[in-house]
This record gives C-alpha cells, structure tokens and sequence, in this order.
C-alpha cells in the first residue's frame, strides 16, 4: 500500500518532468522533481515512523503466534527504512523516464539488486547466519543504492541542460 503512493507520485513526476522537458524549462523541472521527491520522502517517512512504532501491533492484527510476530517486527524495523529508498527510487525512476531516460536507470536497478543486494542479501543472511533479516538488510542496501545513483543520474542530467541552456 505505500508503494503505490509512491508509484503515484513517481507518474506525476515523470509526467511533470517531460512536460517541463518538452518546453525547455530546466529550472520548473529540476523544482517539480525536487518538490516529488519531497514529497515521498515525507510520504514515506509517516509510513517508516507507522512501521516503527507499529512493529509489534501490526503483525499482530494477522496473527496470533509470538515467535511469528516476534519476527515480522524485526522485519518491519528494516522495512520502515525501506520505504525512504523504495520511495526515492520509484520517485528517481519516474523523472528520469520523463526526460526520456530509461537505459541507464535500467542498468542501475540491475546493478543495486541483482549485483549489490541480492549477493549481499545472500551472504549476510545464509554464510553470515542473520536469515531472513541478513536477506532484507541487503535488499535495502539495493534499494539504497538505486535511490542515490538514480538521484546522481538526475542530478548530472538537468544540471547538464541548465549549463547548455545558459550557453544558447
């Protein structure tokens, strides 16, 4: 369910974006993505805090059983970050599909989770003995991952069009 408010913040960027893209109005679109990824982070921020201090109550509106419950709130700790990058990411792959940029986020999400977060994921949970939670502390490593390259990536870019712009 917080997924798809960031997904629906992550559409509106990516329309806002090529929008102002199509006009040439670096200045609007750099603000309309920043304002996005605001946005979500607030968003998203409600719903780790919820995931906090929730950790305990919310698996138990499922189930009754306390080492189940007892591992989903571990779970739910990690998941409250997860939602911050899960968010950025989203966001960060919205834009970039805005200003016609789909190949590279596409080489840096396979990059965060299938080269960083999954091996990670693999060795902190299986060799390193943390399980389940070795598994999603490596995902949310390429969640990480993909939020601050994607970011960077639209960072280069419309700084990249503001200095051509300032030259024409």
């Amino acid at each position: 369910m917080t997924y798809m408010m960031a997904s629906g913040i992550s559409a509106a960027a990516g329309i806002r974006s090529g929008n102002n893209f199509g006009a040439g109005n670096w200045a609007d679109l750099r603000r309309s993505a920043i304002a996005s990824y605001h946005m979500v982070l607030v968003m998203m921020g409600i719903a780790a805090v919820i995931f906090m201090a929730g950790s305990r109550f919310l698996p138990s509106l499922y189930i009754s059983d306390p080492a189940v419950i007892h591992i989903a709130s571990g779970l739910l700790l990690i998941a409250a970050f997860f939602q911050l990058f899960d968010g950025t990411q989203v966001v960060g792959l919205g834009v970039l599909r805005g200003l016609g940029d789909v190949k590279v986020p596409t080489v840096i999400t396979m990059i965060a989770y299938w080269v960083i977060g999954l091996p990670v994921g693999y060795v902190l949970g299986f060799p390193l003995g943390l399980g389940i939670q070795g598994i999603w502390w490596g995902l949310l490593l390429g969640l990480l991952v993909a939020s601050a390259l994607l970011f960077f990536r639209f960072q280069n870019i419309t700084r990249e069009l503001e200095r051509n712009a300032g030259k024409n």
